[in-house]
């Protein structure tokens, strides 16, 4: 087979098919002639944002993918909200193609493109920064009036908003792998009182980190059918919250999963209890092979788990916290909350309590 690149086909061979082996699957038919892709610096526009918007509009119906050969800083939002037209947004790992987001509010990328059973769009290779994390602004939105049914998201970075990542409505069966969201005011908000949203939401292989004072709040899980599994992740000075008071609750899976407070000793720092469950009896926490760790050498957390409420599982999990810094207990137990443990493993012998303390 004979190839022919014009300009258009500018990004390189090896990008395309060894980075996004998505792609590659099919890239025997398109790169000939390329009717599903669009490379986003072949199209006019005042930043990477316009640009990016009109090469999703000169995309066929079905949609397709936008390459990135390079970043860019961009105050123009990425909309990509036509109904039944996902797109797979490409660029290059290592923080090779950065978008930085510099408006002074709104969101950044916005992707609600339907629930039509269309798998696999979304963001690879790719890093979106913010304005910083006390502005108001949102680095991605996955769902809304359309839906985001089969979003997929990875080797992926998202930092420095607001908000960094947030759920809409009509969205389920979400994938984010190998990737970080962190510097976030919140990093992850899966809120209540959505429509037809939160079913197998996985985050796998993802860190959460670095989130500012007081820390709280980082990846919160508000519920309302939500079901949502963590695997192998990292929650690094970011807390976990499950639930939204008594308003809703979520179920929630942490698999082989590691907690830790990396960055007590930055200025303002201060102690958070790393998971909190909300007190709503309709949450459900299952905790496996899990592992707590706790780095202050002294005035560290009286306690990991914070647990007004629902139903907790843990089963095998390991915690350590240094000897000048003892924990009053593992975890805390208020109103009607209920845990049941398998497998406890206390690697310090630091706990001046009871392990699970009322």
């Amino acid at each position: 087979m004979h190839l022919r690149f014009s300009r258009f086909h500018s990004f390189t061979l090896i990008s395309f098919l060894v980075l996004s082996p998505s792609i590659a699957r099919c890239a025997d038919g398109l790169m000939p002639r390329g009717p599903l892709v669009r490379v986003a610096s072949d199209f006019p526009g005042a930043d990477i944002g316009e640009q990016i918007n009109a090469a999703y509009a000169d995309l066929p119906e079905r949609g397709g993918a936008i390459l990135l050969n390079d970043g860019g800083s961009f105050s123009t939002p990425i909309a990509f909200t036509t109904n039944d037209k996902p797109v797979l947004l490409v660029g290059l790992p290592g923080d090779v193609v950065t978008l930085t987001y510099t408006g002074a509010g709104g969101t950044a990328i916005i992707f609600d493109c339907g629930t039509g059973h269309r798998m696999g769009y979304g963001v690879r290779d790719l890093t979106l920064t913010g304005p910083g994390n006390s502005s108001d602004t949102t680095g991605i939105v996955f769902g809304g009036d359309h839906g985001a049914e089969g979003i997929a998201f990875r080797d992926f970075k998202i930092q420095s908003f607001g908000t960094n990542l947030r759920m809409g409505s009509h969205t389920w069966l979400a994938h984010f792998e190998h990737g970080m969201i962190r510097d976030g005011g919140i990093n992850v908000l899966l809120p209540s009182g959505l429509v037809e949203a939160g079913e197998q939401i996985v985050f796998n292989h993802v860190t959460f980190a670095d989130a500012p004072p007081p820390h709280n709040n980082s990846v919160w899980v508000q519920g309302g059918g939500h079901e949502v599994v963590f695997t192998d992740c990292s929650f690094d000075q970011a807390q976990l919250r499950i639930g939204n008071g008594s308003i809703s609750a979520a179920q929630v899976v942490v698999k082989g999963t590691h907690f830790e407070n990396p960055g007590y000793a930055v200025t303002g720092s201060s102690t958070y209890d790393y998971l909190v469950v909300d007190g709503h009896a309709g949450n459900l926490l299952r905790v496996t092979d899990s592992y707590f760790l706790q780095d202050a050498p002294f005035r560290g957390p009286a306690r990991f788990m914070l647990l007004y409420g629902g139903r907790i599982i843990l089963c095998g999990v390991g915690m350590f916290t240094p000897a000048g810094a003892p924990l009053r207990n593992f975890a805390l137990l208020v109103n009607n909350a209920k845990v049941d443990t398998y497998g406890f493993n206390d690697l310090s012998g630091n706990i001046t309590g009871a392990a699970f303390g009322h």
